[in-house]
Order: C-alpha cells, then sequence, then structure tokens
C-alpha cells in the first residue's frame, strides 16, 4: 500500500509538473502574439516611408485629443505643412530622390517634434504636427521655427543639393472643434501662405 501511495505521488509530481511546463508555454505564446499583435498595430498606422503616424494614426489621435480638450478645457494648435514644388523634384530627379527627401524630412520632424506632440505624413507631400495643450503665443513661434528648419533639409543628387521649401498653416483648437473642420481651416490657411509666397504661417482661426 505504502509503495502505492509513494508511486501515486509521484505520478501527481509529473503531472504537476507537465502541467505547469504547459501553462509557461501557453504563457510565452500567449505574450509572444500579443507582442505581434501590437507590432501590427503599430505598423497599421505608421507611415512606412518617414516612420511618421500616417493618416489613419493621425485621425485618431486629433480626434482623441479633441475629445480631451472637450473634457478638460483644453487647447492646442494643429499646423498643416505642403512641401512646395514637391512634384517637380519627382519629375526632375525621380522618385527615388523624392522619396529621399521625404523620408528626410520624416527624420527632422521625429528629431525637433516634442515626444508630446504628434507629427504626420497625410499624404503624398503633406505633412502635420498636433501640438497638445499648448499656450498659443508660443506654440505659433515653435511651429514657424520648425519649418524654417525645414526648410533646410536637403538631399544630394550627384552633384546637385535638393533642398526643401514648405509652406505653414495654423489652426488654433479648443474644446468645441471638430477633426474635420479644424483641418479644413489649417490647409486653407496653408494655400493662403502659399499663394502670398510669405511663408508667413498665415492663420484662419474661425473659419
Amino acid at each position: 500500500m505504502a509503495m502505492n501511495n509513494s508511486r501515486l505521488t509521484a505520478d501527481a509530481e509529473r503531472l504537476r509538473a507537465h502541467a505547469l511546463s504547459y501553462a509557461a508555454e501557453v504563457e510565452d505564446r500567449i505574450a509572444e502574439l500579443n507582442a505581434r499583435i501590437a507590432q501590427l498595430e503599430a505598423l497599421s498606422v505608421t507611415d512606412d516611408l518617414t516612420g511618421l503616424l500616417n493618416r489613419r494614426g493621425f485621425d485618431d489621435v486629433l480626434a482623441r485629443n479633441l475629445n480631451s480638450a472637450a473634457r478638460h478645457d483644453e487647447s492646442g494648435l494643429l499646423a498643416y505643412i505642403d512641401l512646395d514644388n514637391f512634384k517637380d523634384v519627382n519629375d526632375l530627379h525621380g522618385h527615388g530622390i523624392g522619396d529621399e527627401l521625404l523620408s528626410a524630412v520624416g527624420r527632422y520632424l521625429q528629431k525637433n517634434v516634442r515626444a508630446t506632440d504628434y507629427a504626420a505624413r497625410l499624404g503624398g507631400d503633406e505633412f502635420a504636427i498636433l501640438f497638445v495643450r499648448a499656450e498659443h503665443a508660443p506654440t505659433r513661434e515653435r511651429a514657424r521655427s520648425l519649418v524654417r528648419g525645414l526648410n533646410g533639409v536637403s538631399v544630394r543628387h550627384g552633384r546637385q543639393v535638393i533642398t526643401t521649401r514648405a509652406s505653414l498653416g495654423l489652426a488654433y483648437y479648443d474644446g468645441n472643434s471638430k477633426p474635420e473642420e479644424l483641418l479644413q481651416r489649417a490647409d486653407r490657411a496653408m494655400y493662403a501662405d502659399k499663394s502670398k509666397g510669405s511663408r508667413a504661417a498665415r492663420m484662419i482661426i474661425n473659419g
């Protein structure tokens, strides 16, 4: 009887060890799957070329921060940036050089935009920066300073140096702002800047 009990105890211990080992394997597998899901989610909101947020990612960030502004009476600034004559770069030097220039713009923005703010490539040669919980006057100057620096970003093609030029539109937001209206105001301000050739970061605040 004692021998049988000993054998049963040993079998139980082996089963317990096997169960623990299996549970550990399952936990590791779940952790791997969660990490993969997080990676895929990050890729789905990231622009491959520049490493910035893509339009989908920026739309999510914008909606989330406007909701926060409505709840907590916050305000901030949306900067809309368009690279001037970018089509000419592609036509004259090829899309490969155009892509290099876009990548350089992405690196510049990643390096110079605060960790609490958001930079995105909305598509083509259009970019946006969302300055959250930001005071108007200093943030406006920071946006202008960013674009002045952006105008010095360049890539080399043979003996030529191709440098970016950009137009900038700014629109303030608060708890009453709606995503599409805010983007439209910043976009119109950018085109006003581009049409005047002033690069003065003209603002349209109320439409």
